[in-house]
């Protein structure tokens, strides 16, 4: 190692050394050719910038370039304010980086020890001890950046999984609010318990003590009626542990006749059902047998309808091919609701009850011209029904109001399995829906469905999807066969051509650059903003790819 990073060490200033040493190295300057022979002795001869990057990255005594940018990032810290670093800490129970959080905790002991908020945060009790010693009323004040008190910071921090409970009971002795609680800007209450629980759409983690704090807020006065903490649990997994603990304490203190009522503050939607029942409809949506089974014991009702979808719960079950959980519900009294047309179709092709489908398809054979049942099956991974529909006569490549297509909703659903038979059987592979414009291949890389991008890889000419996924061997392969794909327009204001639909790594990009270019890509397209794909791609940080889209210009000048 013949170098050391400072923090005065930027990526921008490596990646403009990288480079001069690269343009050196072509030019076939003896004191760089002697320098990547001490940095990298097995380099390869045919050197590329990326090769560059390595050989540097080992000068500086890290192991590859992305070792050197994460030590960078680390050295990012050093460069911040202690201001800056005391709002990194406060904010990473909510909206900030739980990793760059821990990094100042362990590095920086004086941010710590800043305040009683990132004292709570980090897990310092001695700190919180001296601090409420010599001022009580820290214990009620709220902070920046998101006004909330010190036991907040207890309940949403991820950093202390050893003390934080013996945190809130100091705060709490200190006249702390157990029933603290914010608005998270769409008008739902999050309380300290919803913090300890966490999940939710974000899938936040759960607090590593969270069990001891959530029995602790309680004791002291929280509301144990959480509908934000059961909302949260209700969309992550079939588990009912927090369920059930928060049913018992209410339980405990007479207030279980709450999770029935209609009006008031339970879980709505568009309809009122109450909050057992609200969550039985997203039991029921997500197939979870385990949490419907539990609501159906506590009182929730199997007449309910869905609070969104506003149709009866057992009804979503047979429509979705939830036979598990349609005979649950049966079980607990629900009655089958008669069903006609499209919906009786589909509730048959669900349950998989070939005789039913066929012969309401003979009675009726314009059924199979709509083509809901058909991108049913296909979204829920049902690939004997939609094999079914196609046999019958199911047009294949049937499309809904926005022209998405059944092969779309397999790419969503990551369905495998669906995606070999609508390929096997002729599905157009590269129909592009109207509102977005993508390809089913493009919905799998954008949603990150990567076993259907895999799937539909050998078979998309899609060279948008392909850049932007890095698929550099397919798309050579589909641009041999047609070069003017390279260059292909289409509407939108970030990316009229593939050159503006690369990966979000520098070395990819540049490969699939190389590709374009190669086949007759043209870099003077400028986006509904006036850029050109160079400019954008500097924009996004990929300097390899962007110095590739300029040399054209400059031979052009030259």
């Amino acid at each position: 190692m013949t170098r050391q990073l400072s923090p005065r060490s930027t990526l921008d200033v490596l990646k403009q050394d990288a480079k001069r040493w690269y343009a050196a190295l072509r030019a076939a300057d003896a004191e760089a050719t002697r320098r990547l022979e001490a940095a990298w002795p097995g380099a390869p001869e045919d050197l590329t910038l990326r090769d560059v990057q390595h050989a540097l990255a080992r000068e500086y005594g890290q192991a590859d370039w992305k070792s050197l940018r994460a030590a960078l990032e680390e050295l990012a810290i050093d460069r911040q304010s202690h201001a800056e670093r005391v709002d990194a800490m406060l904010r990473h129970g909510w909206d900030g980086d739980v990793v760059r959080a821990r990094r100042i905790a362990a590095r920086f002991p004086e941010v710590r020890r800043d305040s009683v908020f990132t004292a709570a945060a980090c897990g310092d009790v001695d700190h919180v001890r001296r601090i409420l010693l010599r001022d009580a009323g820290a214990a009620v004040r709220t902070s920046a950046p998101h006004g909330w008190c010190a036991l907040a910071h207890v309940a949403y921090g991820r950093l202390d999984a050893e003390h934080a409970v013996t945190i809130a009971r100091l705060l709490l002795d200190a006249g702390a609010d157990p029933h603290f609680r914010f608005d998270d800007g769409w008008g739902n209450a999050f309380t300290l318990i919803t913090g300890a629980i966490g999940q939710g759409e974000g899938a936040k983690p759960t607090h590593p003590q969270a069990e001891a704090l959530v029995e602790l807020f309680i004791a002291r006065g929280a509301d144990p009626f959480d509908t934000q903490a059961l909302y949260n649990t209700s969309i992550v997994g079939d588990d009912v542990a927090w369920t059930e603990c928060l049913w018992t304490h209410c339980q405990r203190v007479g207030r279980t006749a709450e999770w029935s009522e209609r009006e008031g503050r339970g879980l709505g939607g568009r309809i009122k059902v109450g909050t057992l029942n609200y969550l039985l409809g997203n039991a029921v949506s997500s197939n979870h047998l385990r949490r419907a089974e539990w609501l159906l014991a506590h009182g929730a009702e199997t007449t309910t309808r869905h609070a969104y979808a506003q149709q009866p719960v057992h009804t979503m079950a047979r429509l979705a091919g939830f036979t598990k959980m349609a005979a649950l519900l049966a079980r607990h009294g629900a009655r089958e609701e008669p069903l006609t047309g499209e919906r009786a179709l589909l509730a048959a092709l669900m349950a998989g009850d070939e005789r039913a489908v066929r012969e309401q398809v003979v009675a009726d054979p314009a059924l199979l011209h709509s083509p809901h049942p058909l991108h049913t099956a296909a979204g829920h991974g049902n690939a004997a029904a939609v094999r079914l529909l196609l046999t019958l006569g199911a047009p294949i490549d049937a499309e809904d109001h926005d022209g998405t297509t059944a092969l779309h909703r397999a790419a969503h659903a990551n369905a495998v399995d669906v995606i070999d038979v609508l390929v096997a059987v002729g599905a157009t592979v590269d129909v592009r829906e109207r509102k977005w414009q993508a390809t089913p291949m493009g919905w799998a890389c954008h949603l990150g469905r990567e076993q259907a991008a895999e799937r539909l890889a050998p078979h998309t000419r899609d060279v948008r999807a392909l850049a932007r996924s890095g698929r550099v061997a397919r798309l050579e392969a589909v641009l041999v066969a047609e070069p003017a794909l390279a260059s292909q327009l289409l509407g939108g204001e970030t990316e009229p051509t593939p050159l503006f639909c690369l990966p979000d790594d520098d070395a990819p990009a540049a490969d699939v650059v190389r590709v374009l270019l190669a086949h007759g890509a043209d870099p003077s397209v400028q986006d509904g903003r006036g850029r050109t794909a160079e400019q954008a791609a500097r924009l996004r940080g990929l300097d390899e790819a962007a110095d590739l889209l300029a040399e054209p210009s400059r031979r052009a000048r030259g």
